[in-house]
């Protein structure tokens, strides 16, 4: 019996990630992919400080979230059928993520995402 989180202690929130499929060339020209809106029930944490130390010294700036749910979450995947890293928009600022782990022993399957604020620009 697979059973997936419902966060009933910890509460979920609705996100919308922005998934882009795979880009490609067109005429020579590379050309990016489309991106879809798909919103799951996640809950969002911020990393502890013991969290950040582990990182490397130029990400520790950077705000960082853990977001746990039961649905798909995409980081990047490299070759010819990958895709891009999923991103979102969360408190005003747009995240993307970092890495996922997929948590799939057949008792409470989730996805585990390390997410950061994507750089600013001044211009």
């Amino acid at each position: 019996m697979t059973l997936t989180p419902g966060f009933l202690l910890t509460k979920k929130i609705p996100l919308t990630l922005i998934r882009s499929s795979a880009g490609s060339y067109v005429d020579g020209e590379w050309v990016e992919g489309a991106e879809t809106n798909i919103t799951i029930d996640v809950n969002i944490q911020p990393l502890k400080p013991s969290e950040l130390l582990i990182l490397p010294e130029a990400d520790r700036s950077r705000q960082w979230w853990k977001v746990y749910s039961a649905s798909e979450i995409r980081m990047d995947k490299q070759g010819t059928s990958g895709w891009a890293a999923d991103e979102f928009v969360y408190q005003g600022d747009r995240y993307k993520v970092m890495k996922v782990e997929n948590t799939s022993m057949g008792v409470l399957n989730h996805y585990k995402a390390l997410v950061a604020r994507m750089e600013l620009s001044a211009g």
